[in-house]
């Protein structure tokens, strides 16, 4: 870095930083920091605040900090709006959403089941609610009397979200190799304040995944393909496993990563 020792303001006045505000300085306002010749930075600051905004384009990098070796701990990405944390730059307000199936005993080969949240153990127990036998779940639901079944198989989503990544490990109960499907949807639950409340429609698939050869003697840990990512506020979450190939019964978990908007 040079000096600027025994040089003239005239020739130097161009790496000078200053305040907008050349008449009052740092004052109760913030004020824009400009080079010597009135080039505008993204730094602004005040008596009592500092902060950044791009000049002409957002970026992944709009604010950094960084160890002595260079990996960058702290990311301000202004192109996304999202701050990342640590070495591996995850998303700050990341959240993991998880479903659990214990002995999950299917009626049918062929047919999606809703996986219960972790905590249905409050709810006693777990109901195996069907959801179509097609290539993908139904997208629409009304449970009539057993509506109330589908309480320990929902997460209602509280703001905005992002879905980041789906993961799922599952095993079986015999020695038959089977074929396991796992999708993830999105729902609108009916909340009008009616009897049709707690009725699913519009349900869009977020991920999917399928794990094959998988018997008691081991456990398959799949990464889904993310279809797509965006959550509203107020929608609800649901994970489905389908046994293709029998009867036999299932253990799941399934890790959702979403951070939000």
């Amino acid at each position: 870095m040079g000096s600027l020792a025994g040089k003239s303001p005239a020739s130097t006045y161009k790496s000078l930083l200053k305040v907008a505000d050349e008449t009052n300085g740092v004052t109760t306002s913030v004020s824009q920091i400009e080079d010597g010749e009135g080039t505008k930075s993204c730094l602004y600051v005040s008596d009592d605040n500092l902060y950044i905004r791009p000049v002409n384009d957002n970026s992944t990098s709009t604010f950094l900090i960084r160890n002595v070796g260079g990996t960058v701990l702290l990311a301000a990405d202004s192109g996304n709006e999202l701050i990342k944390v640590g070495s591996t730059q995850t998303t700050a307000n990341s959240q993991i959403l998880e479903f659990h199936a214990r002995n999950l005993i299917p009626a049918s080969s062929g047919t999606h089941y809703f996986v219960s949240r972790p905590d249905a153990s409050y709810f006693g127990s777990a109901v195996e609610t069907s959801m179509g036998t097609g290539t993908d779940p139904d997208t629409s639901l009304d449970a009539g009397a057993t509506t109330d079944d589908l309480l320990q198989n929902i997460f209602i989503v509280p703001v905005n979200s992002t879905i980041d990544a789906v993961k799922f490990m599952v095993s079986t109960s015999t020695d038959t190799d089977t074929v396991i499907n796992v999708h993830l949807y999105k729902f609108t639950m009916s909340n009008s304040g009616d009897t049709n409340d707690g009725n699913l429609s519009s349900g869009t698939l977020l991920a999917h995944g399928q794990a094959t050869a998988v018997d008691r003697n081991v456990i398959k840990t799949i990464d889904c393909t993310v279809d797509s990512s965006a959550v509203s506020a107020g929608e609800v979450i649901a994970c489905f496993v389908e046994n293709e190939t029998n009867t036999d019964a299932i253990f799941l978990q399934t890790q959702v990563l979403y951070h939000f908007d």
